[in-house]
């Protein structure tokens, strides 16, 4: 998943190509075209980039005294800028808890077909974090995972029976117990889907990402020169220290930037990055949606910006990052969807995010459908599957189509809607009165002037 569509992210090695390695941006391209790898850093380093090339002038990697490279150096401003994506991959590398829960959810579905609830009660070990001893899950390695849930349903099946009784299953990770334990489903009681127990990894360790994050961009700006301002541009990469106010949140990340700043002298400010979603009404059209795209879900269109928050030593420095910030966002397209679990996001490729299967109609004559729908449909594709898909609706796209074209109705305007910044762009389709190159001839009262569409 990307945060900004691909041809914004086109757009940003474009502009960048000039000032950064071209080994530089051929990984970005890389890792945000691979599966299993996740090109959110890299993408958030060149994205904050390009916004201080457009609006400052801002030179790349520029080597200091000690020979470190800053992400980001504005010369006019004498600003010294590292930029650091924290996500909870890291946690999940070590704990993967989640990964094991949704892998051994997959395996129940594909081999037990039962209505039940399972429940996984994890063992425990001590390890030491962050100098402390605490009790961490314990689970197997992260490549055995799969073919282990595997082998536990398959071990389920033929201890469960008809799965009509309660019963437990024991299994040994790393020398530890872990239970998982099956309930028949109630007929008074619906079930709550994905409703297992999730170990929380330690907070220590979540606040050790961020804060080893910093300690990393300290070093690298430790011998920027005097009078300087140096600072950090911590971005979300998909982590839930972005959570503010959470009740079980310790160490929500605000917290963590304003304490890390007040025990060193080595930065001077630190600028928090996430992405934000909000909605706004749809435009009153007179449309009708027939099959709804994600951006236009439950009659109103998500909006997504990038989020800032910035945390300086002073008062002065903090105004002056905020309106360099603010410069450097004004000329970026904004984000077209929010941040997701950064280790979700290394389990999928980084295809473009199109509007397929999202289609409108307007009044009785026009029909909005994807440029890419139509793409697809004219490369060999089935009308039918490539706009309706499975979808089980009373307005099908397919049925309007065959509708005009049983009313002996031919389409007398075609235009291009521009869908930037998505990677994505809508075809309006308008459809005139009967015609009668497709439609029976007409003698009398009964013949209609707009017959042969317009000029």
């Amino acid at each position: 998943m990307l945060i900004f569509s691909r041809r914004t992210v086109q757009q940003l090695i474009d502009i960048a190509e000039p000032r950064v390695a071209k080994t530089h941006l051929e990984r970005l391209a890389a890792n945000v075209d691979r599966k299993k790898r996740s090109g959110i850093p890299d993408v958030w380093e060149l994205y904050l980039l390009v916004g201080h090339i457009l609006a400052h002038d801002a030179v790349h990697e520029q080597p200091l005294s000690s020979g470190k490279k800053p992400d980001i150096h504005l010369p006019r401003h004498e600003v010294y800028i590292d930029v650091k994506t924290i996500s909870d991959d890291n946690a999940h590398d070590v704990y993967p808890v989640n990964f094991f829960m949704d892998t051994f959810m997959e395996q129940v579905r594909r081999r037990l077909p039962v209505l039940g609830d399972f429940h996984v009660e994890f063992g425990s070990r001590l390890e030491d974090v962050d100098g402390q001893s605490t009790h961490v899950p314990a689970l197997p390695e992260k490549n055995e995972i799969s073919s282990i849930a595997k082998e536990i349903v398959k071990d389920l099946k033929r201890l469960g029976g008809d799965f009509s009784a309660l019963f437990a299953h024991n299994v040994q990770f790393r020398g530890v117990t872990t239970t998982i334990s099956y309930k028949p489903s109630r007929p008074n009681f619906p079930l709550i889907g994905s409703n297992y127990t999730s170990f929380t990894t330690l907070r220590s360790n979540e606040r050790s990402v961020a804060t080893r994050a910093l300690d990393e961009a300290s070093e690298q700006l430790a011998s920027a020169p005097e009078g300087s301002l140096r600072g950090v541009y911590l971005c979300d990469g998909g982590t839930d220290l972005w959570s503010k106010g959470a009740s079980y949140r310790t160490f929500p990340i605000h917290d963590i930037a304003r304490g890390y700043l007040a025990k060193t002298d080595k930065l001077d400010f630190i600028v928090l990055f996430t992405v934000q979603e909000s909605y706004e009404p749809l435009e009153p059209s007179g449309s009708q949606l027939v099959l709804l795209p994600a951006s236009l879900l439950t009659g109103q269109k998500k909006r997504y910006t990038v989020s800032y928050d910035v945390i300086a030593r002073t008062d002065s420095i903090q105004k002056k990052i905020e309106g360099l910030v603010r410069e450097a966002l004004s000329p970026l397209d904004p984000p077209v969807q929010n941040i997701e679990s950064a280790y979700a996001n290394r389990m999928r490729e980084g295809s473009s995010m199109g509007f397929r299967k999202g289609v409108a109609t307007f009044g009785e004559n026009k029909i909005r459908i994807p440029a890419r729908s139509l793409g697809e449909i004219l490369a060999g594709g089935s009308a039918a599957e490539v706009l309706d898909g499975g979808v089980n609706s009373p307005l099908r796209a397919s049925d309007r189509f065959a509708k005009f074209q049983r009313e002996g109705r031919t389409i007398i305007k075609i235009e291009l809607v521009h869908g930037h910044p998505q990677d994505d762009d809508w075809i309006d389709i308008t459809f005139g009165a009967k015609d009668p190159a497709i439609s029976p001839l007409r003698v009398g009262g009964d013949r209609d002037d707009g017959a042969g569409g317009e000029q």
